[in-house]
């Protein structure tokens, strides 16, 4: 889950609501879909805002770390939810009970700081991505922000179309690197 957070910017809800059906192939690229659902009553979803929704290519470092292999196994079993063993809180959030075991975590492994828990993840995704120097409304679409809160020419321009094509955000979110950090020992062990 904080890898997803780290490679892919998710929230922490976003992460923990995540069905099987919301890995997607788009154009030939493997993606995270990001949305509230259909509206019907089995509905678990919820998006934080209307910008929430968004299509997220699957970063290779997540691909090496074998999420793809994960995901296969779950679609395979016939499970639902990606994370399976995540139940829903009496507020209906997943995220609730993994948020307690998280800063939980952090405690028990010396990591606990002040404003450090798991949407630090994601700020250190957007900084990655200001890094890149990619393109602002990329960078917006691919984490999921809004772009503003008044309207102006450029807003109401911006509103138009349809977004970016799979192509150029599976580029830019290749550009998402942290340089230091050694994930090498959760590379997938190679099929045999």
């Amino acid at each position: 889950m904080p890898l997803l957070a780290l490679f892919a910017g998710l929230r922490l809800n976003e992460v923990c609501q995540l069905d099987v059906a919301d890995i997607q192939t788009v154009e030939g690229v493997d993606c995270i879909s990001i949305s509230a659902g259909p509206a019907t009553a089995n509905n678990d979803k919820r998006l934080k805002t209307a910008s929430s929704e968004r299509l997220v290519p699957i970063h290779s470092a997540l691909r090496e770390m074998g999420f793809i292999t994960c995901v296969e196994a779950r679609r395979a079993a016939g499970g639902r939810k990606l994370f399976a063993e995540l139940q829903a809180s009496s507020t209906g959030y997943f995220s609730d009970p993994f948020s307690k075991w998280f800063r939980r975590f952090l405690a028990k492994a010396g990591a606990a700081r002040p404003r450090t828990c798991f949407h630090s993840f994601r700020h250190c995704y957007r900084d990655a991505l200001r890094e890149t120097r990619i393109d602002h409304e990329i960078a917006l679409a691919l984490g999921g922000w809004a772009s503003g809160s008044g309207k102006d020419d450029s807003e109401t321009a911006a509103a138009y179309g349809r977004g970016y094509r799979v192509e150029a955000l599976k580029a830019a979110i290749e550009e998402v690197a942290y340089p230091g950090l050694d994930l090498g020992r959760l590379a997938a062990e190679p099929a045999i």
